[in-house]
């Protein structure tokens, strides 16, 4: 077929309708709602209050291997909806970002009332929350100070150790503690809400910081936000870097768009939320360097980023009355080892060794591989610093957040988003692209729900279910077509 000859001479631009995102929007639902019932089955078990008692519950809960089961079907289900979405938005007439915003929100409505799935963290914010409103000093004690059924939730691990997090959160779950009355059920909605806004933060923001840094904003939209690991750990478990990450983003995209002070109030904000966001004050320096036309501009960018976030943190402490216990307190998740740390397996590794031969004390190696890797972050992140402007500062803090997590003493999926998230906005090559869809989807599977121990039964469960998902779709995926990427136009906000 000849093609289509504008008026002037030149070949007409081709519009192609939309495609549809009903389709994998009702995969991604049914995924989701398979997951939220694997995760009553075999997810954090709720006590006091909001105790899932039915006989038939207990029943089903006690076979690991059905309970993990119906938990990764769901997963495979909800992984196959978001990667088959992201080959259509690759495409020429992929959805629009109205598009992925309402398939978000279908895929997160599951995760919105239901009990946490992987962690139980959130039944901490909600005692410390309470606390905060009480009087106490979340920064010397531990929820076992509180007492009662707020406190009755949350692990033996962390009864007694102080909080981690920076007066904004604190306040934020006060807050929610206040209007909730105590409630254990309402407190956890409270909580939950936040994190909602945090992701509705993340939803306008990246799609436009994104722009600004020359990557598609559907893709990015894609990538960061529709990615399930927000929609478990950010919206079903509830952890407070939805919060972080929401504020550190925008503050990134209003430094991007030349209002540099605002931008830095708002990491500063982040970074009271959860420490790590700390870092993007840094890589917030070179942003606003570009924007002075002066002598020295990076190292005047640098003392007026200072003032302004050291105004901001003072400011807000002093009015939230919690002083800086928090920083004494940043130490306290060292408290959970993780199999998934690096420098936690090789410390314990070289120290069973070491204390074999020579009875050196394992404790003492696990430390100074931690201290080995948080030099090496640090290196790493001064390097990328001095080469932000030429890679871009959002890909820079990226990676820089990426070393800091795996280099650490702690890794948990949801600390990967710290990295994955400015990524996912600021990826303009498709290899960057398909390594952090890739990780998202191992980082998914690699995690069991928290209600069940791991060992023979739940692995069964977990290769059974991910493998019954996969062929249950198999017919769908043959009958069809693999849509061709092409490039496209700049997108529009629809």
């Amino acid at each position: 077929m000849a093609p289509r000859i504008a008026a002037d001479g030149r070949p007409a631009e081709v519009v192609l309708p939309r495609r549809p995102a009903r389709g994998y929007r009702a995969l991604g639902l049914a995924g989701s709602v398979v997951t939220v019932v694997g995760g009553l089955l075999a997810g954090v078990a709720p006590l006091g209050e909001i105790a899932i008692d039915l006989p038939i519950i207990l029943d089903l809960r006690a076979s690991a291997a059905l309970s993990v089961f119906v938990a990764y079907l769901g997963l495979t289900m909800l992984l196959l909806a978001w990667w088959r979405l992201g080959v259509a938005v690759r495409t020429p007439n992929g959805p629009r970002l109205r598009d992925l915003a309402t398939t978000a929100a279908w895929w997160g409505a599951p995760f919105a009332l239901i009990t946490p799935i992987f962690s139980g963290d959130v039944h901490s914010y909600v005692a410390q929350g309470a606390m905060t409103a009480a009087g106490l000093d979340v920064y010397r004690v531990g929820p076992s100070a509180l007492g009662g059924p707020l406190a009755v939730n949350v692990p033996e691990i962390w009864q007694h150790t102080p909080a981690p997090y920076g007066p904004v959160f604190l306040e934020l779950a006060g807050a929610v503690a206040r209007l909730t009355d105590g409630g254990v059920w309402a407190g956890i909605i409270g909580m939950r809400m936040l994190a909602l806004l945090g992701v509705a933060l993340l939803m306008w923001s990246v799609p436009r910081l994104a722009r600004v840094c020359g990557a598609r904003p559907t893709t990015a939209l894609w990538l960061g936000v529709l990615n399930p690991l927000v929609l478990l750990h950010l919206i079903g478990d509830a952890h407070n870097e939805a919060v972080m990450l929401g504020l550190m983003c925008t503050g990134l995209l209003l430094a991007l768009r030349r209002r540099p002070v605002l931008g830095v109030v708002l990491i500063t904000l982040a970074a009271l939320v959860k420490a790590p966001a700390v870092l993007a004050i840094a890589f917030a320096v070179p942003i606003w360097a570009q924007q002075l036309s002066l002598r020295r501009a990076r190292r005047r960018a640098a003392r007026r980023a200072a003032l302004v976030a050291a105004g901001t943190a003072l400011t807000v402490t002093a009015l939230a009355g919690t002083g800086f216990g928090w920083v004494r307190a940043l130490d306290t998740p060292t408290r959970a080892h993780t199999w998934m740390s690096l420098t936690t397996d090789l410390g314990w590794a070289v120290g069973t060794l070491a204390h074999h031969l020579d009875g050196l004390d394992v404790a003492r190696a696990i430390q100074a591989f931690w201290l080995a890797g948080m030099a090496l972050a640090a290196g790493v992140t001064l390097a990328l610093w001095r080469r932000a402007t030429r890679i871009g500062p959002v890909v820079a803090l990226g990676l820089s957040l990426a070393v800091v997590v795996i280099a650490g003493p702690v890794v948990h999926p949801w600390y990967l988003l710290w990295a994955i998230v400015p990524l996912a906005a600021a990826a303009r090559t498709a290899l960057a692209r398909r390594a952090l869809a890739v990780g998202s989807v191992v980082l998914v599977l690699l995690v069991l729900p928290g209600g069940v121990q791991p060992g023979l039964p739940a692995l069964l469960g977990a290769v059974l279910g991910t493998m019954t998902g996969l062929i249950a779709a198999a017919p769908t995926r043959l009958a069809r077509p693999r849509p061709k990427a092409l490039p496209c136009p700049a997108e529009t906000y629809g």
